[in-house]
């Protein structure tokens, strides 16, 4: 590392190789910002169920990990160290979070949707084609960012990123096609983890009733933790649809289904009432289907929700911190971040698992 305030030349990154589909500790150069970058001085990254996808095949056209190694990682906060010249609304100085896609325009009606659909049709994903953030620096476009608000503690802050904004725009998507008093509307939480303990944590911050369903103890327990007013293991409790059914009267108003399980998904209208609504959030790896019947009768309402742009992303941060929504993380060490892997492929972790940075 250099000294005297100068930038070193070369940083440590968990970087993935597609040759083997594995992970390793690299040295990578610091990277120099463009003009419509920011350099971050990183201080914490988290790991997201969606990085798995690099280690799996999957039949949703992703064209993920190929070509060379790349730096894992997309969900980051850290503390602005230099501010590119075309940058706005930025200083050095400031702690930001921000969200992944580059290569986009930012401006086209696609991007008013979402950067990774852009109409230029070069939009990347940080930490899973190119570069991300489980590396000391790194180089963010401007537009991505967001300024942390003061009194948000910047070293758990990292999953507001991604997991948070994804289950914050879920439960406000959800909030749209919901009616009545929040106290008397149930919302079943379909994966209580990385998303979901978030999203309890916001329907909860709303008034709703949260019934929490998830194959694995440890997220049942954070499920709790968080203010969920009922839990079932589906694995455990064979009778679990039936008791939703009479504690709810006809079913859950809504569920949100933050997995990345196809059966979840088959099984998710069990548990909603007739015109519920089934958001669409978590993105198994083979493609979802509902019946046509189900959907055209309006038996269910299917929406998605997504990790969102910026002005969602300010939104978010600006009710997390009203509301004091936290999320759980468990901290490692770079050099143990194959560490991390295993427990997240075990299933064995509560919350979020990431990195803090010196």
């Amino acid at each position: 590392m250099a000294s005297n305030g100068e930038l070193p030349s070369k940083q440590k990154a968990a970087q993935f190789h597609p040759s083997d589909q594995s992970v390793h500790i690299n040295e990578i150069p610091v990277p120099s910002i463009k003009p419509d970058e920011l350099l971050v001085k990183v201080r914490a990254a988290s790991l997201c169920h969606s990085d798995l996808m690099l280690f799996e095949p999957n039949d949703q056209g992703l064209n993920l990990g190929s070509g060379d190694p790349f730096t894992m990682g997309h969900e980051g906060c850290g503390t602005i160290l230099e501010v590119g010249s075309e940058a706005k609304g930025f200083k050095k100085g400031d702690r930001v979070g921000w969200l992944p896609i580059i290569d986009c325009c930012f401006e086209c009606d696609a991007c008013q949707v979402h950067n990774l659909y852009c109409e230029t049709g070069q939009s990347k994903v940080q930490g899973m084609t190119v570069d991300g953030y489980f590396q000391t620096y790194c180089a963010v476009k401007w537009q991505n960012a967001a300024i942390i608000p003061d009194g948000m503690d910047l070293d758990s802050s990292a999953p507001i990123f991604c997991a948070g904004a994804t289950a914050f725009n879920s439960v406000e998507a959800t909030r749209a096609e919901l009616k009545g008093d929040p106290k008397d509307v149930y919302v079943a939480v379909i994966g209580c983890g990385g998303l979901g303990h978030l999203g309890i944590q916001y329907l909860k911050a709303y008034g709703y009733k949260v019934i929490g369903i998830d194959l694995s103890p440890e997220a049942l327990e954070e499920a709790k933790a968080q203010g969920a007013d009922y839990l079932f293991n589906p694995k455990e409790d064979k009778d679990y649809v039936k008791k939703i059914l009479e504690i709810t009267g006809k079913g859950c108003h809504a569920a949100i289904n933050f997995t990345n399980s196809v059966p979840a998904y088959s099984s998710t209208p069990d548990v909603i009432r007739y015109n519920g609504v089934l958001m669409v959030t978590g993105i198994p790896q083979k493609p979802i289907s509902f019946s046509g019947m189900d959907v055209s009768m309006l038996r269910i309402r299917v929406r998605g929700a997504n990790n969102g742009r910026t002005d969602q992303l300010r939104n978010c941060l600006e009710f997390s911190h009203k509301h004091g929504i936290k999320p759980h993380v468990t901290q490692f060490k770079l050099e143990d971040f194959q560490k991390m892997l295993d427990t997240m492929h075990a299933g064995q972790h509560k919350g979020r698992m990431g990195v803090l940075f010196e």
